[in-house]
């Protein structure tokens, strides 16, 4: 039902109510449809999240689900958040709900230049940041800040397809680089980009998440680290650095970023609260050095992130919550981490090999060739555990002998038991 709205001499309103027909939808055929998308849609990493969004009916048994990279559903920070809010809106509510400009919030990104002179040792200030949409904002800017059509943009293989996602929608070519134990192989990384100028083309960024690397888990060693930084430098390559999970650690010392081992000169780090405190909170944020941060904004259309949301982390950060909140869960996902390396060592060990990450949210399981890939995501199905296929994670149909798996989501007495039904699934997958 639609209203008219109609004035009298005296301006009095008056509300006259048009009942209309009720019809269905229309919608182009598919041949019309394709023919309007655009290249960015036909194919692709966007695809990935389309396919495993709809299932088309209900489980037959309700899954433990192993599946986003989500932080735990029962340790949100609520109740700290309402206190950081009230108190902001309180203080400083106009400024809290008008637009806050591209570059973002001074005050946080302030307190982003404090903690990272105090991390990494480096004179970086409060210009050197940018507040984005979470890193997925911050990466979509650097790649069109820096990425033209044909260009090449290098990935980790596997890698995070929200990540070579964002590239790929600036219609720039995708190129995997291998991740092996000790995270991204630089003698490849050198490999390819040469084979590529051989070839014509000129490579010009390469995304990579050297802390708890997803979907690995897998950490950059240091010498690796400083072999990357130094080919990137050598071939005038930027290195977007994924740092989403790297303060989420259980074990050992964080070791540099690679935008502190190139003393900032081709990376833009990008930091985010998506895995610390919040998925829904989307405040990120780039690093660089001042000429590529000011090209940054350069291509920044969206008014910025909001400044509400963004004072209340600085509250939250200010007021010490932050700190402790990130100790809490890290114990957490410390606990949870182990319970799932017990349970596959004692249910899955026969079927299956995976990594041990340090910190972050994922395991990474390589198949036995005995499994059939297909046979095990039918049964784990039918037994009700979720995991994400490895191939998701790759580029072209390859990856399938891995599963990502995923420990800060579910419920820490449900763990066990998802691994179990896990190995029944993987027995029932196995050919011998």
């Amino acid at each position: 039902m639609l209203c008219r709205v109609t004035f009298d001499k005296t301006r009095a309103v008056s509300y006259h109510a048009i009942t209309m027909p009720e019809t269905k939808l229309e919608a182009w055929s598919e041949a019309e449809l394709q023919d309007l998308l655009s290249s960015r849609v036909k194919g692709g990493f966007g695809a990935f999240w389309v396919a495993g969004s709809r299932p088309s009916e209900p489980p037959p048994v309700p899954p433990i689900v192993l599946t986003g990279g989500i932080p735990d559903p029962d340790e949100l920070p609520i109740e700290e958040l309402i206190e950081c809010s009230n108190a902001v809106l309180r203080r400083e509510g106009p400024a809290a709900l008008r637009y806050g400009g591209h570059q973002g919030h001074p005050g946080l990104r302030e307190w982003l230049a404090e903690e990272t002179k105090k991390r990494d040792g480096l004179d970086v200030e409060a210009d050197n940041f940018t507040i984005t949409n979470g890193i997925s904002g911050a990466l979509i800017n650097v790649s069109e800040t820096f990425l033209n059509d044909g260009e090449v943009g290098l990935v980790e293989s596997p890698t995070f397809p929200g990540g070579a996602g964002a590239m790929q929608n600036c219609l720039c070519d995708i190129v995997g680089v291998t991740v092996d134990e000790d995270g991204l192989v630089p003698e490849v990384l050198e490999q390819v980009i040469e084979e590529q100028g051989a070839e014509g083309k000129r490579v010009k960024l390469l995304y990579t998440v050297p802390n708890f690397q997803n979907p690995t888990g897998t950490t950059l060693a240091v010498e690796r680290r400083e072999r990357v930084v130094e080919i990137c430098q050598q071939h005038g390559v930027i290195i977007a650095e994924d740092d989403a999970y790297g303060d989420v650690r259980f074990e050992g010392e964080k070791p540099p970023s690679l935008f502190a081992l190139a003393r900032g000169k081709g990376v833009v780090f990008m930091g985010s609260f998506s895995k610390t405190v919040a998925t829904g909170l989307r405040i990120g944020w780039t690093l660089s050095e001042q000429q590529v941060t000011d090209a940054l904004l350069q291509t920044r259309y969206d008014l910025g992130v909001s400044p509400w949301v963004q004072r209340t982390i600085l509250e939250f950060a200010e007021t010490g919550k932050f700190a402790k909140h990130l100790d809490k869960m890290n114990a957490i996902y410390k606990r949870k981490r182990d319970v799932m390396l017990a349970a596959l060592e004692e249910r899955c060990s026969r079927y299956a090999t995976w990594t041990r990450p340090e910190g972050g949210y994922f395991l990474w399981l390589t198949l036995a060739e005995t499994v059939d890939p297909k046979k095990l995501q039918q049964a784990a199905y039918d037994i009700g555990v979720a995991y994400v296929g490895g191939f998701a994670f790759h580029i072209g149909d390859t990856g399938h002998n891995t599963i990502r798996l995923n420990y800060s989501f579910a419920k820490e007495d449900d763990i066990s038991e998802a691994i179990m039904r896990l190995g029944r699934a993987l027995e029932e997958a196995s050919q011998g």
